[in-house]
């Protein structure tokens, strides 16, 4: 599995090495917040963009890591009250079944 990922990466790496020296000389007008940007490099802008992607991405992988751990131990708590009520059950005498 190891493998499959690191061809994943270095194919990213690749693209994204590709991607910056064909568009190394283009320059782009940005419109940001109503702030005016003329002749920015192409390069700077993908770059940007990358990173702001990778800050909401972790953003995202952390409160869906802390929803599913906050699960869990709510599924760990459920578990152990079970069981306990399970083995008060098994710890019956006859007599007490009877009476309920």
């Amino acid at each position: 599995m190891w493998v499959l990922r690191v061809l994943v990466i270095m194919f990213l790496i690749i693209i994204i090495i590709g991607f910056s020296i064909y568009n190394s000389g283009e320059k782009v007008n940005i419109n940001l917040f109503g702030h005016k940007y003329t002749q920015v490099p192409m390069i700077v802008v993908s770059y940007w963009v990358f990173v702001v992607g990778m800050i909401v991405s972790f953003i995202l992988g952390i409160t869906y890591y802390l929803k599913i751990h906050g699960e869990l131990s709510q599924q760990k708590k459920e578990t152990k009250r079970l069981l306990d009520e399970l083995k008060s059950i098994r710890n019956m005498t006859l007599e007490d079944v009877e009476e309920r």
